[in-house]
C-alpha cells in the first residue's frame, strides 16, 4: 500500500510540474494550442506529411500574430508580426545569436567537449562566428564567378540528361534537379571532379536524411528533459533520427575526404608541391591547425583557424543545404511556370535577348531581371528555408511589448509573411512576377525564404545563382509544360525542409 502512494504520489507531482510548465504563456496573457500532455503540441509539428509550416499557419489564423505552444516543455512564441522579428533578427541579434534547432537532438552547440563536429548553420557564439567569417569568402561574387564553370558544366550535364525526356511522357522533373544540386555541391564542396549525376549514390542518402521522422522515442524524450538532451543523443546516437543511419554514412563520406585531403596536402609540402586550391576543402583547410582552439566570449574577435572536425562539420552542411534548397527552387520555379505558360514565355524571351552565346556568364544571370522575378516568387510562395527564421533567446530582453526570457524559442510564421494581403495585395495568393519588379518598398521581414539577419544563409547567392544558370540553360532549349498528370496542388512533405513529393511535367521542344 506504500509503495502505491508513492507512485500515486510521484505520478502526481510529475504530472502536476508539466500542467505547471503548459501554462507558462497563460499565466503571461498569450493565446495559443493546448497540446498534449508532456510533450506539448510537438506531435503535431513532427508529422512528415504536413509540414510544421502549414500547422504553424493554421495556428497564426486562430490566435493572431504572437501566440505561444509548447515543444516538450520548451515554451516557444510564433511571431508574424514585421517590427518584432525585425527586432530579433537584426537590432538586438546578440540576444537572439542562437539558431533554434528545430531538428537536431544536440549538447551545448558552444561547447567543443559536448559537440565537437558542428557545422555552421547549428553552431553558435564565438563558434558561429569564426566559422562564418571562413565560409563568407568562399560564396563572395568573387569566389562565384570562379566556380561558374563548373557549375555550368553540371548544367550541361543535367540539360543533357533530361533531354531523353523531350516531347515524350510527363516525368517527375525534381528528380533530375536533386541530381544536378547533388553534383554541383559534391564538386564544389568536395572535389568531385567530373559530372557524377545518375551515377552518385550520395543523393538517395541526403534523400532519406530529409525524409527522417521526428515522431520517435529518442525526440518525445529530448523535448521533455532538455536538460538531459546531449545524454539522451549519446544514448541513442546510431539510431537514424539522430547522428546514425544514413546521416552516418554522410558523415563518414564527409570524414575520409578531409582526412584524405589533408594527408595529400601535407605530402605535398613534404615534397615541395604547391596545394591546389580545388574547393571549399582546401579553402577551409589553408586555416587548419591540429591545436585547440579556444573560442572567446561572442563579440569578441575570434581567431581565424578550424580544425579537420570544424572542416568535416561544415562540408556536411553544405551538401545538405547545397542540395535541398536549390533542387526544391528549381522544382517550385519549374512547376509555377508550367502552370502558367505566358509568364515562361517571358522568361525565354529574356534569355534569348540577352544570352546569346552557348556559355551564360555569370553577368549575364545578373541581367535577367524577369527570370529573377520568377525565382523570388517562387520562393515567396514556397519558402525553402523557413526552419532557418528561427532563434533562441540567449539573454533576457523583450520583442515589441513582450519580455522574453532566456531559454524562450522564438520562430517566424513565415507563410503568414508571405500570404499576407497586407504585404502584397488582394493577389497575395496568385504567382505575379511582376510584383518584382515594381518599385514600391516592401518591410525587409515581409520576404524572408533563407532567414534575416547576420545569421542569414551564407550560400544564398550560391543557391540563387545555380537556380538561375540551370533555368536558363534549360527553357533556351525546351519549354516546362503542364499536362493531364501534373499535379493540381503539390504535396508536400518533410520534417527539416519542406520538399515536394513529385513535380510531374512535359519538357517539349520549343517552337
Amino acid at each position: 500500500m506504500g509503495v502505491i502512494v508513492c507512485l500515486v504520489a510521484i505520478i502526481g507531482v510529475v504530472a502536476g510540474y508539466f500542467k505547471w510548465i503548459h501554462s507558462y504563456w497563460k499565466r503571461r496573457g498569450i493565446e495559443g494550442p493546448v497540446g498534449l500532455p508532456f510533450i506539448g503540441s510537438f506531435y503535431d509539428l513532427a508529422d512528415r506529411e504536413k509540414p510544421r509550416g502549414f500547422i504553424i499557419n493554421k495556428w497564426t489564423k486562430m490566435f493572431g500574430k504572437v501566440f505561444g505552444y509548447y515543444e516538450g516543455v520548451i515554451p516557444v512564441l510564433v511571431v508574424s508580426d514585421l517590427d518584432m522579428l525585425q527586432e530579433m533578427f537584426i537590432k538586438k541579434f546578440d540576444c537572439f545569436y542562437a539558431r533554434k534547432t528545430t531538428n537536431l537532438i544536440h549538447g551545448n552547440l558552444e561547447c567543443s567537449q559536448e559537440e565537437p563536429r558542428v557545422n555552421l548553420f547549428a553552431a553558435r557564439g564565438a563558434r558561429w562566428k569564426r566559422l562564418r567569417a571562413l565560409a563568407s569568402p568562399a560564396f563572395s561574387v568573387k569566389a562565384l564567378k570562379q566556380i561558374h564553370e563548373t557549375m555550368e558544366d553540371s548544367v550541361f550535364s543535367m540539360v543533357d540528361h533530361m533531354s531523353k525526356q523531350v516531347n515524350g511522357e510527363a516525368f517527375n522533373i525534381h528528380e533530375y534537379y536533386q541530381e544536378f544540386t547533388y553534383d554541383v555541391i559534391s564538386r564544389l564542396a568536395m572535389g568531385q571532379t567530373y559530372s557524377e549525376q545518375f551515377n552518385n549514390e550520395g543523393v538517395d542518402i541526403v534523400k532519406k536524411i530529409f525524409l527522417r521522422k521526428n515522431r520517435v522515442y529518442p525526440w518525445y524524450l529530448a523535448v521533455m528533459f532538455p536538460g538531459f538532451e546531449n545524454t539522451i543523443k549519446n544514448t541513442f546516437f546510431n539510431h537514424e533520427a539522430v547522428r546514425g543511419g544514413d546521416v552516418g554514412k554522410l558523415l563518414k563520406f564527409c570524414e575520409t575526404a578531409v582526412h584524405d585531403r589533408l594527408k595529400e596536402r601535407a605530402d605535398n609540402v613534404e615534397q615541395g608541391i604547391e596545394n591546389p586550391h580545388n574547393d571549399f576543402i582546401d579553402m577551409f583547410l589553408d586555416y587548419y591547425t591540429d591545436t585547440n582552439i579556444e573560442d572567446n566570449a561572442f563579440g569578441i574577435k575570434v581567431e581565424k583557424k578550424v580544425t579537420s572536425e570544424d572542416v568535416i562539420g561544415a562540408c556536411f552542411v553544405f551538401l545538405l543545404a547545397g542540395f535541398d534548397t536549390t533542387a526544391n527552387t528549381l522544382a517550385y520555379a519549374s512547376y509555377l511556370l508550367a502552370k502558367h505558360p505566358q509568364e515562361m514565355r517571358k522568361v525565354q524571351d529574356e534569355i534569348d535577348r540577352i544570352c546569346t552565346s552557348e556559355h551564360i556568364s555569370y553577368d549575364d544571370i545578373g541581367k535577367l531581371r524577369y527570370m529573377d522575378a520568377v525565382i523570388r516568387e517562387a520562393l515567396r510562395m514556397y519558402p525553402v528555408a523557413w526552419f532557418a527564421c528561427s532563434r533562441e533567446c540567449v539573454q533576457a530582453t523583450t520583442l515589441g511589448n513582450y519580455y522574453i526570457e532566456k531559454g524562450v524559442r522564438i520562430e517566424a510564421d513565415v507563410r503568414a509573411l508571405h500570404y499576407s494581403e497586407e504585404i502584397w495585395g488582394k493577389n497575395a495568393n496568385e504567382f505575379v512576377p511582376e510584383r518584382w519588379l515594381e518599385s514600391s518598398p516592401r518591410h525587409n521581414m515581409s520576404w524572408i525564404p533563407f532567414g534575416a539577419g547576420p545569421r542569414q544563409c551564407v550560400g544564398m547567392r550560391l543557391g540563387l545563382s545555380e537556380a538561375k544558370t540551370a533555368l536558363a540553360h534549360l527553357l533556351r532549349r525546351f519549354s516546362i509544360l503542364a499536362g493531364p498528370k501534373t499535379e493540381k496542388e503539390l504535396h508536400l512533405q518533410g520534417c527539416t525542409t519542406t520538399s515536394p513529393e513529385k513535380v510531374t511535367v512535359h519538357l517539349m521542344t520549343r517552337d
